[in-house]
């Protein structure tokens, strides 16, 4: 059966007993893995008791089916529910999949691990006809829900943030669930030894993190792949453009998201020409900026403010404001549109004048 959006959480912390085998797919590899994860911990414990948690390979599966028939039928030495995980799967499953599927009950939970999976993939259909299965999909969540999801994972190691850190923090991380946790993880072991908050109230076990502590913790890391795309852009390098646009859609980053951080990064040059109309030198507008200007794109800040005079910011943004009009429309390909967008701001700044 297909696991409705809203049943997913409380599934994933009590896995309905009657439920043989979760498929887990989808182009979001790190939330199909943390949804793993959280299956083998509600069954297994954590950490996991070996003698209820195992692990198979695929290609072993696939050569003989009856293998995940015999080691979702296994018993535990220890007494209670065992999870069988299998990794990396994909259609050529399918076999033992059905043959797991026959069973009215099985001592096991089998956990299938899967990229994305078309509507007529075996596995899929399997798993969401079957009615002691459940198949849930892993896509990249939609930007109004990232916010709640990153005060979540911070939450789990004590930590809450400020609004413009919590801001910055949606903006730069990346979509992947996989790569925003580690980035998170990261911020966490940073602010590892900062006491806990007393501010004149019973001690709280929660730790603030600030807007200079988001940025120097995550903004070496892919947290600024965005702007790799786009300083590549308006510097004009097509080559870098493609290979750093590639990687981000790879990631699972949504196109909108890329083109409005672009017509963020647009705006962000107009303030700082305004900045300079009112006579105020390049390097003390870079200081006094907000947000913090990180250190890692101050240089290629700089550079772009003087190769784009703000008559050809203005047609850059009416570009990308048009774009993301049309993916919304949803006549033509998100990513084909993105990446027009940015090559088309690419070979405008090969034009661009130096100021």
């Amino acid at each position: 059966m297909k696991l409705a959006p809203a049943r997913i959480a409380a599934f994933l912390e009590r896995p309905d007993p009657a439920i043989v085998a979760v498929l887990l797919y989808g182009p979001d590899a790190g939330l199909v893995a943390e949804r793993a994860a959280r299956l083998v911990r509600a069954v297994a414990g954590e950490p996991a008791d070996p003698f209820r948690a195992s692990e198979l390979e695929p290609e072993r599966v696939a050569a003989r089916p009856a293998l995940l028939l015999l080691e979702a039928q296994a018993l535990s030495f220890t007494g209670g529910r065992r999870v069988v995980r299998v990794r990396d799967a994909d259609d050529g499953l399918a076999a033992a999949l059905r043959e797991l599927l026959s069973l009215e009950r099985a001592e096991a939970l089998v956990v299938i691990e899967a990229g994305e999976l078309g509507p007529g993939s075996k596995l899929r259909q399997l798993a969401e006809r079957a009615t002691n299965a459940a198949a849930i999909g892993c896509w990249p969540e939609a930007e109004r829900d990232r916010p709640a999801t990153v005060r979540a994972i911070l939450a789990e190691h004590g930590l809450v943030a400020e609004p413009d850190a919590l801001a910055w923090l949606v903006d730069r991380l990346a979509a992947d669930r996989g790569v925003m946790r580690g980035e998170l993880d990261k911020l966490a072991l940073y602010l590892a030894d900062r006491p806990p908050e007393e501010a004149g109230r019973p001690r709280s076990r929660t730790a603030t993190v600030r807007l200079e502590d988001a940025i120097a913790a995550v903004g070496d890391g892919s947290a600024l792949a965005l702007d790799d795309a786009i300083f590549a852009a308006l510097a004009g390098d097509a080559t870098r453009l493609e290979r750093d646009l590639a990687r981000l859609l790879a990631t699972g980053e949504a196109p909108v998201r890329i083109l409005r951080a672009a017509s963020a990064t647009i705006l962000r040059l107009y303030r700082l020409h305004g900045e300079l109309e009112r006579g105020t030198a390049l390097e003390e507008a870079l200081a006094n900026a907000r947000p913090p200007v990180h250190f890692r794109i101050k240089d290629r800040l700089a550079a772009a403010v003087r190769r784009w005079p703000s008559d050809r910011l203005a047609a850059a943004l009416a570009r990308l404001l048009e774009a993301e009009l049309e993916i919304k429309s949803g006549r033509r390909p998100e990513e084909l549109l993105c990446r027009h967008a940015l090559a088309a701001l690419a070979d405008q700044a090969a034009g661009s004048a130096t100021r």
